[in-house]
């Protein structure tokens, strides 16, 4: 089985659940092994929250029913815990507490960086799994097996080792606990991707939206194809797959939605039914004609 991790549980969520049903009532339009293990993001205006900022009110009512309506097609929520400025003093806070309590049912997932949370949700919350986070910026493949060794559900690999000749060296156990990012946004080593963390975390602290400029937000799905670390479908049905990687992370909770849907296509659906795929999506979640 191929897992793949959608981006941002909340705003896409109609389009994911829709999805997953499609993709049990129209299996053939699938490509056979692809299965939608789990969405990622966070709830509004979470502290803990980590890679990109995200201010918003919430119902608890409204985030359990969509904690449900994933849980039972089988899909993960999977929190991005990744604030890399969190301490102590932020471990009691309220709100990031109801998240997990709420979701706390042995099915949901929570990715961490930093050592202080971590080892908090582990005692205090043991039925969630771990996963190590690509905001850590391991940059060296010692550093990916080091982590590997660890006790996480999944490492989340730098994009950087993306079709290279060190990550199909790693061990087969290893390769078949590594996540790699599909279609990432941030271009190869990029020198101020540790910088944009730490803006993202100090901003969910203080509750204000950043001011950080991102480089490579103005884009096309058809240029992240051009990208040295892009893994294209193929290579994920032949090469990665037949090498025992298993675990795919989509981008995109800075996508647009032509990105996005763009994105889910191309990973997704067989090339004969992506035209139809693409209109019946536009049309029955998002209220628009293509």
């Amino acid at each position: 089985m191929l897992n793949y991790y959608f981006p941002d549980f909340v705003s896409n969520g109609v389009l994911i659940c829709f999805l997953s049903d499609l993709m049990n009532y129209r299996p053939e339009w699938f490509y056979e092994d692809a299965k939608i293990s789990a969405a990622y993001g966070s709830f509004g205006s979470c502290i803990w929250n980590g890679g990109r900022t995200f201010l918003a009110r919430n119902d608890s009512r409204e985030m359990r029913k969509l904690i449900e309506e994933y849980n039972k097609r089988g899909i993960s929520v999977r929190y991005t815990f990744t604030n890399p400025l969190i301490e102590e003093k932020h471990l009691g806070d309220t709100f990031s507490n109801l998240c997990l309590e709420i979701s706390n049912n042995g099915m949901n997932e929570a990715i961490v960086n930093t050592p202080v949370l971590e080892q908090y949700i582990r005692e205090k919350y043991p039925n969630f799994r771990l996963i190590s986070s690509t905001t850590k910026c391991i940059s060296t493949i010692e550093g990916l097996k080091e982590e590997l060794k660890k006790d996480y559900y999944l490492v989340v690999a730098d994009s950087v080792w993306n079709n290279t000749d060190e990550l199909f060296a790693l061990e087969p156990d290893e390769r078949s606990r590594v996540e790699l990012i599909i279609d990432h946004t941030c271009e190869d080593n990029c020198p101020r991707r540790r910088a944009h963390y730490l803006d993202t975390g100090k901003c969910m602290l203080e509750f204000r939206n950043s001011e950080f400029v991102c480089m490579n937000i103005n884009f096309k799905f058809a240029e992240l194809q051009k990208r040295k670390n892009f893994i294209s479908a193929d290579a994920i049905y032949t090469k990665y797959k037949d090498a025992g990687f298993k675990h795919f992370k989509m981008d995109g909770r800075c996508f647009s939605t032509e990105n996005l849907v763009e994105s889910v296509v191309y990973y997704l659906v067989k090339p004969e039914h992506q035209d139809r795929l693409r209109k019946i999506i536009y049309k029955d979640v998002y209220k628009k004609e293509i």
